[in-house]
């Protein structure tokens, strides 16, 4: 007989999403309802949006008591709603369709889009640009070992064309990467703009300094940061799913309008944050992430399922994936806001 004590890890899940899907109703009645939002990672103006909304009143005025939580990254955000810690957070999508194809059963589900254009770059500096991926050849190319845009590098350039091991890939700790891309040790890097940018910028580079080749330009157009939700929530807890995906749409709106008071809420949080650098970060990712001429034209959250099965393609090659999710397994579209909702300014 086994013992009482013993856990499974899926004990583990479920206990964590009943006392999540139980925990609305109990609260229901007596105020706002208690929700654990996970970030996509640390507290700065790439997510200062959502604390404007839980500051302002957008998510009380849905009859929710949010707590917005920073996470070491897209990865520790996943997990924490797989697992039932939090029941909604952000992450990158290609994250999440990694961890759906190794736990198709616990994994989130996608709710709504909010990052348009997949962040991911292959960044040089400009006293040696690489201009394109053909001038990767021969380079030396520090990468992550963990991060979205290491893994499918090597998808992206099987696409174009590109033998992986003509160019110089150096594995670095993403703490030293910067470092050493100023110090010239690596002639390029590859991670988020929206992380990588600021971070040099901060260690007195400028912008003109700075030379981008996007992935969604060469065949990897695919989606960023964007709403999850825990499975067991979504099926028991549909309400609360609409109401969260509601209050997320109008304070992306919110920010995009008022993009000072959205600095000034999360400076709040972190009084160690300095305003102008995360100011310069969230217009950033509004204006080349977020406020696409997609979203523009049709609101945060637009779907378009051939765009979807393409980039589950080239993640399965990029993360060495047996097998992968269909579009219909990751993505539950019946809480998305009306369009009205969606426009961002």
């Amino acid at each position: 007989m086994a013992s009482k004590s013993h856990s499974t890890r899926r004990d583990v899940l479920l206990g964590a999403t009943s006392l999540l899907v139980m925990a609305p109703h109990v609260a229901h009645g007596q105020g706002a309802e208690p929700v654990r939002f996970s970030l996509e990672f640390r507290i700065y103006g790439g997510n200062a949006p959502l604390f404007l909304g839980a500051e302002s009143g957008i998510f009380r005025d849905q009859g929710i008591n949010v707590t917005m939580d920073g996470s070491g990254g897209s990865v520790e955000s996943v997990t924490r709603v797989a697992t039932g810690t939090h029941p909604f957070g952000l992450a990158d999508v290609s994250t999440l369709v990694e961890f759906a194809s190794r736990n198709p059963k616990e994994a989130p589900k996608l709710i709504m889009t909010v990052f348009d254009k997949f962040p991911a770059v292959v960044l040089s500096l400009k006293r040696k640009p690489i201009k394109t991926l053909q001038e990767m050849i021969g380079a030396r190319i520090g990468t992550g070992s963990v991060d979205a845009g290491s893994k499918i590098l090597p998808a992206l350039l099987a696409l174009n064309n590109i033998d992986l091991k003509s160019i110089n890939r150096t594995t670095i700790d993403v703490k030293l990467r910067d470092t050493m891309l100023i110090k010239g040790e690596v002639d390029a890097v590859v991670g988020f703009d929206y992380t990588i940018i600021f971070n040099l910028m901060e260690a007195g580079l400028k912008l003109e300094d700075i030379t981008l080749l996007y992935f969604a330009d060469f065949g990897f157009n695919f989606w960023g940061n964007s709403l999850i939700a825990n499975p067991a929530v979504v099926e028991k807890n549909p309400d609360l799913v609409r109401r969260v995906a509601l209050a997320v749409a109008r304070s992306w709106a919110a920010a995009s309008k008022d993009r000072a008071a959205a600095i000034s809420a999360v400076t709040k949080r972190d009084g160690l944050l300095k305003a102008e650098t995360e100011r310069a970060r969230m217009d950033w990712v509004l204006d080349k992430l977020v406020l696409t001429p997609n979203v523009r034209q049709n609101g945060i959250g637009n779907m378009n399922q051939e765009r979807m099965e393409r980039g589950i393609n080239v993640i399965k090659e990029g993360f060495q994936l047996t097998t992968a999710p269909t579009m219909e397994q990751i993505y539950d579209g019946r809480f998305l806001p009306p369009a009205a909702d969606r426009k961002l300014a």
